[in-house]
């Protein structure tokens, strides 16, 4: 049986020195992806360092990173790293970007971490033990009005057409609705800010295996918070995404349904 907490020592351990290291390259290349996305150097340094040293303590296990892929060893558990979530804004030199690093066992989320460089904070959370941002416990806000609430969406230059339509569907749905809206597109930071009560909600109207939400979602669930598709229902292993601190989850859902 894994110790997650020497696991969280480890993680941040490995992370910290492969950011670093990846923060050395002199000429951080640019690539373009699908669309008008990209990928950087520093995302691919980071990935392979983070997997190359999980695999090593854990040879056994599956990895499933953003930029080289799967590799699946038919464990029961596997691994869920995005190691620049908000490359677009950590390109541009935004300071809303993060590293997400997630562990499942029998596709349940066991353990996440976040980790906010720009601000020198570390999010993670053990199912069951509750959510922390370094050693604060984490809480999600406790307003109950949805015109008192914010919320943050996803919206980017390589959505297809028909994921472009409905998210412009949900905001005008929203927009008079709700405090203020936030496009932030760094789900990291979308959900440290839940988890903390910064924030009361996000969504996501495309369909994702959550690479990059997987640690996060767990946070915001151990800090109180509520997680369905957009629907209202589970969600299955490739879904779309509404987070909320619990409370105005359904006021949200009876406003874009």
């Amino acid at each position: 049986m894994l110790d997650l907490n020497s696991v969280y020592k480890f993680v941040v351990k490995i992370a910290k020195k492969a950011y670093k290291n990846a923060r050395k390259i002199k000429q951080n290349l640019i690539e373009n992806k699908e669309l008008n996305d990209i990928v950087t150097s520093v995302d691919k340094v980071m990935e392979r360092e983070i997997v190359d040293n999980l695999a090593k303590l854990f040879p056994t296990h599956s990895f499933y990173g953003e930029e080289y892929g799967q590799s699946n060893n038919a464990s029961e558990y596997d691994w869920l790293i995005d190691p620049i979530d908000g490359t677009i804004n950590f390109a541009a030199g935004i300071p809303l970007y993060g590293t997400s690093i997630a562990l499942r066992k029998d596709k349940e989320t066991i353990f996440g971490v976040i980790f906010d460089w720009e601000n020198r904070d570390i999010y993670h959370a053990v199912k069951g033990q509750g959510a922390f941002k370094n050693q604060e416990k984490l809480q999600v806000s406790s307003r109950q009005n949805l015109n008192e609430c914010i919320v943050s969406y996803c919206l980017t230059s390589h959505y297809e057409q028909k994921h472009i339509d409905a998210v412009l569907a949900v905001v005008k749905k929203l927009a008079a609705k709700v405090r203020g809206l936030r496009l932030i597109v760094c789900s990291t930071t979308e959900l440290a800010w839940l988890a903390s009560g910064k924030t009361d909600a996000m969504l996501n109207v495309k369909p994702s295996i959550g690479l990059s939400s997987c640690a996060g979602k767990l946070i915001v669930a151990e800090a109180g918070g509520k997680i369905t598709n957009l629907q209202g229902n589970p969600q299955t292993d490739k879904d779309t995404m509404l987070i909320s601190n619990g409370k105005i989850h359904n006021e949200i859902l009876k406003a874009i349904l």
